[in-house]
């Protein structure tokens, strides 16, 4: 039995003479061999459908070329296109996939050939035939003729998860370094509808009758947990959604591709493994999305079997006049006032991490396509001359991404906000010097959505449709609404480690209970302690520290300070009193002064994420301050080290580039960060 979950997809608009050329993007000749082995690839994108009862998407098409471009292109994963098959839209009915998956990955592989498979589109379910399922339903993903009949009269409903693991047998029994990605999801549940939010899900609810003859549409996904049996040892499986949470894409672009792309387009010291790609993706879906991605296999195997690649992707320098000009592949986070840094054209593997071995640092200034002109805003004294062929590799997310949108539920829909309202919460918003740069309130679409709740409170809902926040007083909503955009703000961030620290692996994070006598009578629960750097459940009324260990393996003493993120918008940072904490190597500390010792409290099964951050002696950040107002930290006496002063200018949209910055305040020391998610549960004994 396969668990079937499909991720929504982030896409590039295909152009109709791409759409016609499609079928190019197939060869089934004979494979081109590398290193004594093939690297072979199916790419699936399904957006447009034969069924009106199958809503078309706009996504899969375009996010199937950028995976595309990842496998083959300049920098990518050494994919020959003779190997690859990509098909789309009305390419991919069940007959057609059937065929081309044996075609281009079973019937050309070969013993330790490296196999990958990835499918954008619907995701649904139908009735269980075998017996297999204890919800009595299937799950599918949803091909071009889905919800059809062919010329014989038989109907398809999608590609079952049974269906599916016939095909990955017969594959794992020619290799089984096998890679699945699938881009959708089966759970249908806690979403806005599309034409009130923008986050919408990648499903499509079984036939009426296919759903009575089973148990019907569950509440929560099943976690893919079933999709690498033992049966099949070897197969690696990344899938966008678990634990209940439903796979989103939001503006056109899949959450979970783009936290993949990110996170693949990396290289470092070492090749790259599943385990680590599976540490760094869902701090950055978290930054978007509640949903919860899952991985399963063996991770430690480098990543789609690549020991070879040098070089990260990312942009090369086209030009120096009359303007700097970038260009490059279609990559998340880009566009007006993204950061990058220029690396001469022959680096590799972690320099591209390393600040210190950077040429200068760009903001991007106006963005088209896949070209941009941009700005130097810092310059490492000394450094070789920028050229044409330099590569510039993204390092803080664009202006845009920063932004979230609110919509303000209309008057004249159930708990709507009636005008008068409305506008005071627009009023209220462009007088918050924060909210005014990084929130917008719209009654389109949105990310968030504001509503009045029965007793006449304003009450905020997340993208997964469960309320957020409810507010005692009006006032109070400019302030939080900033707050949540600056949450995004942080957990988009990525360190800069070079050779000496790793993301998510250099700081070991955990969440521990406090010490008995700081317990409440009511902390009767179980508490489980879960291995480090992966995510906490802790019982309600529990107490609870943080405590954060560095590795044995560290090349320097580290500085650690962080911050505790509530979906309700509210923010801990710690060392709450300021003070510096330094590590070194094989050192832990339990961060249990005053005001850092936190209680569990509802609401429940919600996850909350903790980000523990680490700078070496000569770069201090007084992460505490970042919490806070720009005018706060502006007005507090810290000292301001480079890193300090760069992310206070990524903090506030719209000032990066405004001015250069002072030879002083250039950065140039690695440091590192690590993610870790808590949510609060329920227990007999509270």
């Amino acid at each position: 039995m396969i668990r079937l979950i499909l991720l929504l997809l982030v896409s590039l608009p295909v152009k109709a003479v791409e759409r016609e050329a499609a079928r190019d993007y197939c060869p089934l000749g004979e494979a081109v061999a590398s290193n004594g082995y093939r690297r072979l690839a199916l790419i699936v994108g399904v957006g447009q459908y034969k069924s009106d009862q199958v809503s078309d998407l706009p996504g899969p098409a375009g996010d199937a070329h950028r995976m595309y471009e990842l496998l083959t292109g300049k920098n990518g994963y050494g994919f020959p296109k003779e190997n690859v098959c990509m098909l789309l839209d009305e390419e991919v009915t069940t007959a057609a996939f059937t065929q081309r998956f044996a075609q281009a990955l079973i019937d050309r592989a070969q013993a330790n050939d490296v196999a990958v498979f990835y499918y954008a589109g619907h995701g649904s379910q139908t009735k269980d035939t075998n017996g297999d399922e204890p919800d009595q339903m299937d799950e599918t993903f949803l091909l071009h003729d889905a919800r059809t009949e062919d010329a014989s009269g038989k109907r398809h409903d999608g590609m079952t998860d049974d269906e599916m693991y016939g095909l990955l047998q017969r594959l794992h029994a020619k290799t089984p370094h096998v890679t699945v990605i699938l881009d959708s999801c089966n759970s249908g549940s806690a979403t806005r509808a599309a034409d009130a939010g923008t986050m919408i899900a990648r499903f499509v609810p079984p036939d009426s009758d296919q759903r009575a003859a089973g148990a019907g549409v569950p509440e929560q996904g099943e976690g893919g947990a079933e999709w690498a049996p033992d049966s099949l040892p070897g197969l690696i499986v990344f899938t966008a959604a678990s634990d209940g949470t439903t796979a989103l894409e939001n503006f056109g672009r899949g959450i979970f591709t783009d936290a993949v792309l990110e996170m693949l387009a990396q290289t470092g010291t070492q090749p790259l493994t599943y385990a680590q790609a599976a540490r760094q993706i869902p701090p950055l879906v978290s930054a978007r999305s509640y949903q919860i991605p899952y991985f399963q296999g063996e991770l430690s195997g480098p990543l789609l079997g690549n020991v070879t690649r040098k070089q990260p992707l990312g942009w090369e320098v086209i030009a120096l006049e009359p303007a700097l000009k970038l260009g490059g592949p279609p990559l998340p986070g880009l566009g007006k006032n993204a950061e990058l840094r220029i690396y001469g054209g022959a680096v590799t593997g972690a320099e591209t991490r390393d600040p210190s071995k950077a040429k200068a640092t760009v903001v991007i200034a106006e963005m088209s396509g896949l070209n941009a002109t941009a700005k130097i805003i810092a310059a490492r004294p000394n450094a070789p001359k920028i050229r044409p062929g330099d590569l510039a590799i993204p390092v803080r997310v664009a202006d845009a991404d920063l932004r979230v949108t609110v919509r303000l539920k209309p008057a004249a829909e159930p708990e709507g906000i009636p005008a008068a309202r409305a506008q005071s919460l627009r009023t209220a918003v462009n007088q918050q010097p924060e909210a005014q740069i990084v929130v917008e309130l719209t009654e389109g679409p949105g990310e968030f959505e504001l509503s009045v709740n029965p007793e006449g409170q304003l009450q905020l809902r997340g993208p997964e449709n469960r309320v957020r926040k409810v507010y005692p007083n009006d006032r109070e909503v400019a302030d939080n609404l900033w707050q949540h955009a600056w949450q995004k703000a942080l957990l988009l961030l990525r360190g800069e480690g070079g050779e000496e620290f790793i993301d998510n692996q250099t700081l070991q994070v955990q969440l521990v209970p406090a010490p008995a006598p700081k317990q409440d009578a009511c902390a009767q629960g179980v508490w489980q302690q879960a291995e480090p750097n992966q995510g906490q459940i802790i019982p309600l009324c529990h107490k609870w520290n943080v405590k954060v260990s560095l590795t044995k393996d560290a090349p320097a003493p580290l500085l650690v300070g962080g911050a505790i993120l509530s979906t309700d918008g509210s923010s801990f940072g710690f060392p709450a009193d300021g003070r510096k904490v330094l590590l070194r190597s094989g050192e832990s500390v339990v961060f249990d002064a005053k005001r850092e010792t936190f209680r569990a409290t509802p609401p429940l099964d919600v996850w909350d994420h903790v980000i523990v951050f680490s700078t070496k002696e000569s770069n201090p950040v007084a992460w505490h301050l970042l919490t806070s107002t720009a005018s706060t930290r502006s007005a507090t006496e810290v000292p301001k080290s480079s890193l300090y002063r760069a992310l206070d200018r990524y903090l506030q949209p719209g000032t990066r580039g405004v001015s250069e910055v002072p030879d002083d305040a250039v950065e140039d020391t690695t440091w590192t960060l690590s993610a870790v998610r808590m949510r609060v549960e329920a227990n007999s004994g509270s």
